[in-house]
C-alpha cells in the first residue's frame, strides 16, 4: 500500500464525495428523469434522497481509493463500512436535531454540515483502516453493511417507507416526484404494473 497516497486520497475524499453528491443531486433532472438518473440521483427533496447521493458518492470514491492506493482490503472494507454509516447517520441526526430548534431547514447549514460530515467520515475510515487492532476480522460484516446500504439505495427510491425520512416536505409525496406527466412508475400499487 502507498501510505502517502492513501492518506491524500482520504483527505481529498471529503471534498470529492461532496462534489460528486452535489452532481448526483441534480442527475435525475439532468437525464430527463431516466431510470439511471432515478437510481443514482435524488428524485425528491427528502432526507433519504440526500443520504442516497452521499452514500453513492462515498462508495464510488472508496472504489477509486481501493484501486489506486491498494490499501489492505479486509481492513479497508471495515473502515469504509463504518465511515459510510457514520456519514449517513450524522447527516440525518444533525438535520433532525437542528430543524425543530430553528423551525425550518436552512440550506447553507445543510450544505456545510454535509461537507463537514463527509470529511469526518473519511477521517473515521482512515483511522479504522490503519488502526493496529483492525486485523480485518470484521471484513464480512463490512461487506454485509455495504451490501445492505446498496440494497436500500436501489429499493427505497421505488418503494419508500411512509416515514418522515422518505417524505419530500416540499410536495408531501414519497419516492419519485416527477415534473413531467410521463414519469417512471413507482409501482406503489400492484395494479400499476399491468396498466
Amino acid at each position: 500500500m502507498n501510505d502517502k497516497l492513501y492518506k491524500r486520497l482520504e483527505i481529498f475524499g471529503g471534498a470529492v464525495v461532496f462534489a460528486i453528491a452535489s452532481l448526483l443531486h441534480f442527475i435525475y433532472n439532468l437525464t430527463g428523469e431516466s431510470i439511471l438518473g432515478a437510481l443514482f440521483g435524488a428524485v425528491n427533496e427528502s432526507v433519504w434522497e440526500h443520504l442516497k447521493v452521499f452514500a453513492i458518492a462515498y462508495i464510488s470514491w472508496a472504489i477509486i481509493e481501493l484501486l489506486w492506493a491498494r490499501p489492505p482490503l479486509r481492513k479497508f472494507v471495515w473502515g469504509k463500512a463504518l465511515g459510510l454509516y457514520f456519514l449517513c447517520i450524522s447527516i440525518a441526526v444533525f438535520f433532525y436535531l437542528y430543524t425543530p430548534l430553528v423551525g425550518k431547514p436552512i440550506l447553507i447549514l445543510d450544505i456545510l454540515a454535509s461537507l463537514f460530515f463527509s470529511f469526518l467520515a473519511h477521517f473515521v475510515s482512515y483511522k479504522v483502516t490503519l488502526f493496529k487492532e483492525n486485523r480485518g476480522q470484521n471484513f464480512y460484516t463490512g461487506i454485509m453493511m455495504i451490501f445492505l446500504a446498496l440494497i436500500m439505495i436501489l429499493s427505497f427510491t421505488y418503494y419508500p417507507p411512509k416515514t418522515p425520512l422518505f417524505k419530500d416536505n416540499s410536495t408531501g409525496l414519497y419516492g419519485i416526484v416527477s415534473s413531467s406527466p410521463k414519469s417512471i412508475p413507482t409501482f406503489s400499487e400492484p395494479s400499476e404494473v399491468f396498466l
